[in-house]
């Protein structure tokens, strides 16, 4: 069904004015969601019990990392398959197809933009088109483009959104930092249907000492002091992840995902607070080469009185009476371990959660059951990954992203 907001400006431009993007006088419904953002195309079982446990009516799943390089200009690093939970066989629908709503996503460097001019952004467009709709399943709810664009970049990313929104007939929604969020006169203002804000992720990574680069109140704060709402309507992200900041002779060397923290720290290589900083002490050039002796480890790591703050100060930033409030990130132990009731918080801040027929009967209780062994691990980088799925699809394509 074509979108009457296509076709009918004058009609909506009235809509807007009254108050569309205003801040609601009332508490917006929320729909609770979550990132699922890991490389691996199975759901583990911690997974599927956090979604379960915790009532999750959305995922959003990266299913595509873009980067360029000069062989293969931009192209996919890594495709992620639809877990099974929502692929559809011979006709069937997965079991989660109706309880969990899926936003299929795509992450592009904005090194890609840096480096393709209008021509190779209408060729991406077209290679994602056909991508969606090779991977995806009938039932999806929207999709949503992930780039941190600049000031060089935002007429490419711009143009490759506005194609793709004029192609697709579900939601098309664009994350929006917080750089962004503060200045959309200045960075733009994308044309999806909707943003996805990130508060978080601000703070000076690179600097020694014992801040947090993942959310520091008063680093944050200053991002807030418009009173203006932002020019699309805005779902929120809240940060639910750790990892650590790892620098070697004062210089920043990288980020250690949580769980290498947690791997060197059971292998007695590093001594310290473990949720502060620490040093390596020993080498195990078997199991981790990354760490050298006397590397500083930083280890940042988000609480649910830290996700409190974030939510609080992302709570002024609502702009529409319902909202997806997503945690990030799902496969991680920071969120899986946290309780339903810290969990369900972090929602209820923004306002009530909504009420539908997303539920879980006894087959959706976290428990993994058999897969079909028909289906494919996650695509690997060196495969045809732009293989068509047709041969002449032009830029601007009016269908849904369902797979012919």
């Amino acid at each position: 069904m074509h979108r009457l907001l296509r076709w009918s400006p004058l009609l909506v431009l009235p809509v807007i004015a009254l108050g569309f993007f205003q801040t609601p006088a009332k508490d917006p419904v929320v729909i609770p969601s979550t990132f699922r953002w890991k490389n691996n195309y199975w759901l583990e079982s911690g997974e599927q019990q956090a979604i379960t446990r915790n009532g999750i009516q959305r995922v959003y799943h990266k299913l595509l990392d873009i980067d360029w390089n000069p062989a293969n200009g931009a192209h996919p690093v890594s495709v992620v398959r639809i877990p099974y939970q929502w692929r559809s066989y011979n006709d069937h629908d997965g079991y989660w197809s109706d309880k969990v709503e899926l936003v299929p996503c795509i992450y592009i460097t904005n090194n890609t933009f840096l480096r393709i001019g209008d021509k190779e952004v209408d060729q991406l467009a077209r290679n994602l088109l056909r991508k969606l709709r090779l991977e995806l399943p009938d039932k999806v709810h929207g999709v949503l483009l992930d780039c941190d664009w600049t000031a060089k970049t935002k007429d490419r990313f711009f143009r490759l959104t506005r194609i793709m929104n004029d192609s697709l007939d579900v939601p098309l929604s664009a994350t929006i930092r917080l750089h962004q969020y503060a200045n959309p006169k200045g960075t733009g203002v994308p044309p999806a249907d909707r943003g996805m804000l990130m508060p978080y992720n601000v703070g000076q990574i690179t600097a020694p000492g014992d801040g947090n680069s993942i959310f520091d109140l008063s680093v944050a704060e200053p991002y807030f002091t418009s009173t203006k709402p932002y020019p699309l309507p805005l779902d929120i992200g809240l940060p639910a992840f750790a990892w650590g900041v790892q620098f070697r002779n004062g210089a920043f060397v990288g980020v250690l995902q949580d769980q290498q923290v947690q791997d060197a720290l059971s292998l007695g290589l590093l001594s310290g607070e473990a949720n502060g900083t620490l040093q390596v002490t020993q080498e195990n050039n078997e199991h981790m080469p990354e760490l050298h002796l006397g590397d500083v480890v930083r280890v940042e790591r988000m609480t649910p009185e830290v996700i409190a703050q974030v939510a609080q100060l992302a709570r002024t930033a609502v702009n529409s009476d319902t909202l997806a409030v997503a945690y990030f990130e799902l496969g991680t132990g920071t969120f899986q371990k946290m309780t339903k009731a810290e969990v369900n918080a972090g929602f209820q801040l923004f306002g009530p959660l909504r009420k539908g027929s997303y539920s879980f009967d006894d087959e959706g209780d976290g428990i993994a059951h058999p897969v079909r062994t028909d289906t494919a691990a996650a695509v690997p980088a060196n495969s045809a990954l732009w293989e068509p799925v047709d041969t002449a699809v032009p830029v601007i394509e009016p269908h849904h992203i369902k797979r012919p």
